[in-house]
């Protein structure tokens, strides 16, 4: 028997299917975690942890959940992992990038060098006794939403395990995690900025995260503009990449990998994947398609 729940948090529709008799509450409680880790994490409402965070940056440490705490902790690992790579303090430059994006003009350089002095994962100051959570400098903001939908999905897939239901699909836009029976998933095409697939594969209990340029991105004379930025520069991500996707065991992990790959060199890419155990597609700007060893025999492209 089929068992579905679809809602809206994390800024996205979701989708929750267990194939399973023993329906009880699961579903409603896996909803209601998915929303709990949405109001505290999102960046966009003002009495979350996260905007509490921002609100006294530079001024005084804040206490937060444990769910903000060690995801927070989880963040700065992969941001040393990746050399700076990943960095969850961009949120003023990407502001600044999507107000770009909107008004289709670039920002002045003096602007782009001021908002990114405030920029640095290690600005992060994190008190585990007392479980609090300070940001060096005022201005500074932390946005925990390229690795939220990999958190939420993990802990519905806890959930699921805890009530004995092994057979399910836990789909938050983009970040996937399928559980049980292998079944066929699509990989999202990012030239068409929609929901159609390129490619699809067979996907047995593991996690699955599409990132791509094409979520918010536009050109500005001869320049492409998009959402992803880099820490270093300030700039958005020089990728020659359109479309990343992962295949592993922890969406989390999976979800921040996502972003950093974008900015990070190439030649550093085969021994990060290694390090999280991770299979990867690229996708290019010219539309070649790559993917690792591990998971090259179980891409089948759509064809044209």
């Amino acid at each position: 028997m089929k068992r579905q729940k679809i809602f809206f948090a994390l800024g996205t529709v979701n989708t929750l299917t267990v194939f399973s008799d023993e329906y009880d509450d699961t579903l409603d409680t896996a909803l209601h975690r998915v929303r709990e880790i949405h109001a505290k994490l999102n960046a966009f409402d003002p009495e979350s942890e996260v905007s509490l965070i921002n609100k006294n940056a530079g001024i005084s440490p804040v206490h937060v959940s444990e769910d903000t705490f060690s995801l927070i902790l989880r963040a700065k690992e992969i941001s040393g992992l990746t050399d700076g790579c990943f960095d969850i303090t961009t949120r003023p430059l990407n502001t600044l990038w999507k107000q770009a994006i909107r008004n289709g003009k670039l920002p002045p350089a003096s602007q782009i060098r001021k908002i990114s002095r405030l920029t640095n994962y290690r600005d992060i100051i994190t008190d585990d006794k007392n479980r609090t959570v300070m940001l060096r400098r005022r201005g500074m903001q932390a946005d925990l939403g390229a690795i939220a939908k990999g958190y939420a999905a993990d802990e519905v897939r806890r959930i699921l395990i805890s009530r004995n239901i092994p057979n399910a699909v836990i789909n938050l836009s983009g970040t996937v995690v399928n559980m049980g029976d292998v079944r066929r998933i699509g990989i999202r095409d990012p030239m068409l900025g929609s929901s159609d697939a390129f490619a699809f594969t067979e996907l047995g209990n593991r996690a699955i995260v599409t990132s791509g340029i094409y979520e918010q991105c536009t050109n500005i004379g001869s320049r492409l503009v998009h959402h992803i930025t880099d820490p270093r520069t300030g700039q958005p991500a020089a990728s020659d990449f359109m479309g990343i996707t992962l295949i592993g065991n922890n969406a989390c992990e999976l979800d921040a990998l996502a972003t950093a790959l974008f900015i990070m060199k190439k030649r550093n890419i085969p021994s990060l994947l290694q390090r999280f155990g991770a299979e990867a597609v690229f996708i290019t700007k010219e539309r070649k398609v790559f993917s690792t060893d591990g998971i090259k025999n179980n891409i089948s492209l759509i064809s044209a």
